[in-house]
């Protein structure tokens, strides 16, 4: 991985950062307010303990 990452021109690292994922891509079809106002309708009145349901979401 080191050598790669080396054999990279600086230019070359910073356009790899800027891409999306496939993930990132996948959940840019769901908008995010259709989603809370989903939450909204169908909770259990209960908050979540740790993980946000749109973190719990993307982990599914």
């Amino acid at each position: 991985m080191e050598l790669v990452s080396k054999q990279l021109t600086q230019k070359e690292n910073l356009d790899v950062a800027h891409h999306n994922t496939i993930l990132s891509q996948l959940l840019s079809l769901i908008p995010r307010h259709d989603f809370e106002r989903l939450e909204r309708k169908h909770s259990s009145g209960r908050q979540p303990r740790i993980f946000t349901r749109w973190s719990q979401f993307v982990c599914l």
